[in-house]
């Protein structure tokens, strides 16, 4: 399906009803909403922040005066950030009670003309609006869109030369061992919202624990958008790399990181872009057997005895652990010992985030202007 099809008749259907449902969950529990309460709660959550940049290398002062277009915005936290930073934040939210939040943080704030808030869906604003921004951001959103990669393409598609994109989405490797876990708890509790909660809190109550810690969201709020929402769909990297590749998106920074740590040949010399899939397939095969099976904090702990071979051997076999264990949760054929897997730890990945630029000319542009150009002028 190309992004045209998004827009038939049936499938305008299908989007409406998919967010009809999706909003419906999110007008009671907000997804996005932090808690930030007290000094040291925003302190929180601003360092999470600047320690996201710092990971994506992207600097603070690239926010100064740049205008920005967050996609699916909701409660405006991280909107705030970037206005503290400098920049001038346009919001497009379909969540009108997530709008109505986000004005009143930035209201409490000196920051509030740099707000703008759009309630609309993507689907139902000029696409063209897109072109007006230095960056476009989709953080924690595309997964829960009618077909996450057609929507990608759609913002990718219409973006302007040298503008930058940043997206966290999920990515189904790094995914896996949470999407288990609602395997389980939906089989258990038939779909109903208040079973689905009980469950979650009697088998998984550590990974909730470090959700509401870390991340500064409730229990309800965690467990309504991880686990309740009838929209979570994970992309694999192949087809996440192909939407940016085609579009042409140079691949500027990700977390975790796509880069060949063996690569020491001169900087200066031309590398293919790391949104290739098709160049970089067995390298990014075995990342995605890394993220499926990362998660347990101890392994963090081993690298004063680094050894690959013996890495490599302990992913491959965890990985067919992981895949068995699916097959047994899709047959209702597990047992409470099986999920020990999925209980411990921090659980794969979660969002993956993918910084890039859409191409420019500017090389073809300089060729053609030194064509004109007379000895003394260059």
């Amino acid at each position: 399906m190309n992004i045209h099809g998004l827009f038939t008749l049936k499938n305008y259907k299908k989007r409406k009803k998919i967010e009809g449902d999706v909003l419906k969950i999110y007008r009671k529990v907000s997804p996005s909403h932090r808690n930030l309460i007290d000094v040291q709660s925003k302190i929180q959550f601003f360092n999470q922040r600047i320690n996201l940049f710092k990971t994506l290398g992207l600097p603070l002062s690239f926010f100064k005066n740049k205008k920005i277009l967050e996609i699916g915005g909701g409660t405006g936290e991280k909107a705030l950030f970037y206005a503290f930073y400098g920049a001038q934040i346009t919001i497009v939210e379909p969540n009108e009670k997530s709008c109505l939040i986000a004005k009143k943080i930035f209201s409490q704030t000196k920051l509030a003309k740099k707000l703008t808030v759009i309630n609309k869906s993507l689907f139902d604003v000029d696409i063209s609006l897109i072109k007006k921004f230095d960056m476009i951001s989709a953080e924690g959103v595309l997964h829960h869109t009618f077909h996450p990669i057609e929507t990608l393409e759609l913002i990718l598609k219409n973006m302007a030369s040298n503008q930058i994109i940043l997206i966290a989405i999920g990515e189904s490797h790094g995914m896996l061992k949470r999407e288990l876990q609602k395997m389980v708890v939906k089989q258990l509790a038939k779909d109903d919202p208040e079973l689905i909660s009980n469950f979650v809190k009697k088998l998984f109550p550590e990974h909730l624990l470090r959700a509401t810690k870390y991340d500064l969201r409730n229990v309800e709020s965690v467990i309504y958008d991880n686990y309740i929402n009838p929209q979570d769909e994970s992309s694999n990297l192949r087809d996440i790399c192909n939407a940016f590749y085609k579009n042409k998106i140079s691949y500027l920074s990700s977390y975790p990181k796509l880069d060949l740590f063996y690569i020491t040949n001169p900087w200066n010399h031309e590398r293919k872009n790391q949104f290739n899939y098709k160049f970089y397939q067995n390298y990014y095969e075995f990342l995605e057997k890394i993220w499926m099976t990362s998660g347990e904090e101890k392994i963090t702990r081993d690298i004063s005895d680094f050894n690959i071979q013996k890495i490599t051997k302990r992913i491959d076999k965890d990985s067919k652990k992981l895949l068995q264990l699916k097959e047994k949760i899709k047959t209702k054929n597990f047992s409470k010992n099986d999920l020990k897997m999925i209980k411990k730890g921090y659980m794969g990945v979660g969002l993956h985030y993918f910084l890039g630029m859409k191409d420019n000319n500017d090389v073809k542009e300089f060729i053609s202007r030194l064509k004109h150009y007379k000895k003394t002028e260059f």
